[in-house]
């Protein structure tokens, strides 16, 4: 088998379309800067050689139409990340991930699997690892449990590691942090590809007893070893979780997990203050606060008996994932926690209209966040936003080549030019010829409304290939006398009738 094939073996994914990316330079933050957008194609062998090659990077969709995927990636957008260390952390919880650098620097964490999954049940594992390793939160691919592909959605793509192979920085690392060549990583991809089975075994949560019913972001710093460079934080949050394991006995909790949890134990004054930061107010968690927002798992947390699911102030939910289709009018795509959401841009721009959305699809009411902060959301995913491309039929010039095929070729067509005062279209030495008055009133009939005049005029024009398409057409009038009328012209359709008579439309309901 080719490397070009075995490459693209690894990566398949979905069958609809295929992410393209142009790197411009690196900004002040260290990303690249990347112009993206989804193609309507599934992706191909030329399509893998020209990435390959350097001529056209190319990235791979993990979901497919039926919701499953054969790999899946966390993405540690990290840009000055250690990788060596990342390496010996994949290596001690001996996680079957392999580790690729990604363009701006961070980590591409992929998962390879023997067959098609559930793509919510890989979200899931990858969610657990990704919390084992210390980046929990960070963006899992597939981004979505489904997609809405009745709706034109394709789900997201992951830029694929090793374009321009021979002098890529989109290598893969071995155990060692060391690069490896693109035979190596398809050896590495062979070697680690497994069933789902194999993380289905492990144990993410961690093995204390003793803090079981605590958030697992807690659990997961104690069993690191003694609290020393966070100790203010952890034991603030351990309050929070104490209080609700005991309203009344929660401060001598606080002073048992000072000693037991903490390298060097805050001082007795220290320990005051906190007390009394926390018998003043009931607080909630600090889950976006380091270290706690690396070890996050909030799935689990809420399942927990002291975790987030017992009471504390809720969060806003993370938004990501946003794709735009180009259609007429645009929509929106929008991943709410692993749920996807279908809005408009009313919706995008109103926040109550866009709670509303979220009750109705994914039966969940987000709280409400002040008008400056919800234009910064808004804005800071209209920023990353990938554009796909529309299907023909869900564009404005798609539904109207489709309605002037059907008003040229149905059974209203005129039989002679004088009906064409009627509205209806008449063919004639391989032209369609019609009134924009009656076009405009089968179209409106037809409830395609979104087109304006000069637009339909400029789709007449395109249909002639930039030639004339109106004139005048001599026709009798009633009295045996010659006139002339106005008319507008198409070529003539050779596709079969359309029988517009059914029983929704019989022959009183068109306008003619």
């Amino acid at each position: 088998m080719s490397t070009t094939l075995r490459f693209m073996r690894a990566f398949e994914g979905s069958d609809l379309a295929h992410g393209r990316t142009t790197v411009g330079r690196k900004a002040r933050n260290g990303k690249a800067e990347a112009n993206s957008f989804v193609i309507r194609e599934v992706m191909t062998e030329d399509h893998v050689s020209g990435h390959l090659s350097g001529a056209q990077g190319i990235g791979a969709i993990p979901i497919n139409s039926k919701n499953e995927c054969r790999f899946g990636v966390i993405d540690v957008d990290d840009y000055d990340l250690d990788h060596k260390a990342l390496a010996a952390k994949i290596l001690k919880y001996d996680l079957p991930l392999v580790h690729c650098r990604s363009k701006s620097g961070g980590a591409h964490l992929y998962l390879f699997l023997t067959q098609w999954y559930e793509a919510s049940l890989v979200r899931e594992y990858l969610t657990e690892a990704a919390a084992l390793l210390g980046y929990a939160g960070r963006e899992i691919f597939p981004k979505q449990d489904k997609i809405l592909t009745d709706r034109g959605d394709v789900g997201n793509f992951i830029n694929m590691p090793y374009f321009n192979a021979e002098q890529t920085v989109r290598y893969a690392l071995d155990d060692n942090g060391e690069a490896l060549s693109l035979e190596e990583f398809l050896d590495r991809v062979d070697a680690k590809t497994v069933p789902l089975s194999t993380l289905e075994k492990a144990e993410y949560a961690g093995g204390r007893t003793d803090l079981a019913d605590y958030p697992p972001c807690l659990e997961k710093i104690i069993e690191q070893g003694v609290v020393n460079d966070f100790r203010n934080i952890t034991l603030f949050n351990m309050v929070v979780a104490h209080r609700k394991e005991s309203p009344e006995g929660w401060p001598k909790l606080l002073e048992e997990s000072n000693v037991k949890y903490c390298s060097t134990p805050l001082s007795a004054e220290e320990i005051v203050t906190l007390k009394k930061q926390h018998e003043k107010k009931q607080y909630g968690f600090q889950c976006s606060a380091q270290p706690l927002c690396n070890f996050c798992n909030k799935d689990v947390c809420r399942s927990r008996k002291y975790g987030i699911g017992g009471g504390g102030l809720t969060e806003f939910p993370k938004l990501t994932g946003m794709t735009v289709l180009n259609s007429s009018p645009k929509m929106f795509f929008l991943d709410y926690e692993g749920c996807r959401l279908e809005l408009t841009a009313e919706q995008m721009a109103s926040q109550p209209a866009f709670q509303k959305a979220c009750i109705e699809q994914v039966n969940r009411m987000p709280p409400t966040v002040k008008g400056p902060d919800w234009n910064r959301i808004v804005n800071g995913l209209l920023q990353t936003a990938i554009l796909v491309e529309a299907p023909p039929e869900l564009t404005i010039r798609g539904q109207f080549d489709d309605l002037i095929r059907e008003y040229c070729t149905s059974n209203i067509k005129a039989m002679v030019p004088e009906e064409l005062v009627m509205g209806k279209p008449w063919t004639d030495r391989g032209l369609t010829k019609f009134t924009f008055a009656g076009l405009m009133e089968f179209m409106k009939f037809r409830g395609f409304t979104i087109a304006t005049r000069v637009m339909i005029q400029g789709f007449l024009k395109d249909s002639n290939a930039g030639e004339r398409c109106d004139g005048h057409q001599a026709i009798r009038k009633e009295d045996g006398t010659s006139t002339t009328i106005r008319v507008w012209w198409v070529p003539a359709f050779k596709e079969a009738q359309v029988d517009m008579r059914s029983e929704k439309n019989n022959a009183r309901d068109i306008p003619f």
